[in-house]
């Protein structure tokens, strides 16, 4: 083997190595955000359409704000007239989408039920992967995807006290959300992290803009500071993600996902005191074993040689 294929199949791996833990830290924020939120709509009454407008909202303002500052990295022509504007705006509005369903969902049902039917998002991101990016998806990448899912299964344990509608909005913010990021790795070459969160919050901003105003409730002093918070962590989850699709594979990326339930799990016990069970810690090794599992397939000969 020469000396450049050496270094290209170790850049490729400090690159898929680097897109793993980035994927990883947003399972992190999206628990987080995600928890952050269900407080504004069950605690502070907002709906689940202006929690996702004013985070929106609140990251348009900023982008407008920095498009205006002499020097800026953020451009008018950035914001409004992106590479492969349609492209980046329809991604923009699948995870519009995904947001509100998943807040939808959140609120609807305990976070265990939601967060076991959102989490379908990783294997529908498998089958996209392989359908729409013609990625090359092994079966030991496919039974990664299962591994994870079964441990998952493991951990939330989801019961039938879920409302249809509940149900129905996690689904679909699962789909939507994994549409989003076949959407995001294809336009890896023409649109930035930073860019990809101008246009979600443009695009959120336009769609949401007229139902809210239609439905507004009052945002109180806390509940302002709370949505502020929330859009922190959720765009950081946002920019985690978007930076993982341009640096490695859907398919691939799509079982350590599940480590969001690692996450929760972890949160319960430190914020709420609530350990772990048995069968949740049976789970969270079977999430691992599948993101490794997931990771180990496909890889060629030059790369393990190397």
């Amino acid at each position: 083997m020469t000396t450049k294929t050496t270094t290209a199949a170790q850049d490729r791996d400090r690159s898929t190595s680097s897109a793993i833990g980035l994927t990883i830290l947003s399972g992190l924020l999206y628990v987080l955000g995600y928890t952050l939120s269900k407080s504004l709509v069950t605690n502070d009454g907002l709906g689940p359409l202006q929690v996702t407008f004013l985070r929106c909202a609140v990251i348009l303002i900023v982008g407008l704000c920095a498009a205006a500052w002499p020097g800026s990295c953020v451009t008018w022509h950035r914001l409004l007239r992106p590479d492969r504007a349609w492209e980046q705006r329809v991604a923009a509005a699948a995870l519009v989408v995904s947001n509100a369903l998943a807040v939808l969902a959140y609120a609807l049902m305990p976070v265990t039920a939601a967060s076991a039917l959102g989490f379908t998002a990783p294997l529908l991101l498998t089958l996209l992967g392989g359908l729409l990016l013609r990625e090359r998806v092994p079966l030991g990448r496919w039974l990664g995807t299962l591994l994870g899912f079964a441990g998952m299964l493991l951990i939330v344990r989801p019961g039938g006290e879920a409302s249809v509608l509940g149900i129905a909005a996690a689904f679909g913010g699962a789909l939507t959300y994994a549409v989003y990021q076949v959407l995001i790795r294809r336009l890896r070459d023409a649109a930035t992290t930073l860019d990809t969160i101008l246009q979600v919050a443009l695009v959120g901003v336009v769609l949401l803009a007229a139902l809210v105003a239609a439905d507004w409730r009052p945002v109180s002093a806390k509940a302002a500071a709370l949505t502020l918070l929330t859009t922190v962590v959720q765009t950081a989850a946002l920019a985690s993600i978007a930076a993982a699709l341009h640096r490695g594979e859907a398919s691939r990326l799509a079982p350590w996902q599940f480590s969001g339930l690692l996450w929760a799990m972890a949160l319960d016990a430190l914020l709420l005191q609530i350990a772990p069970t048995l069968g949740g810690l049976i789970g969270g090794c079977l999430v691992i074993g599948g993101g490794v599992l997931a990771q180990m397939a496909g890889r060629s000969p030059a790369v393990e040689a190397a």
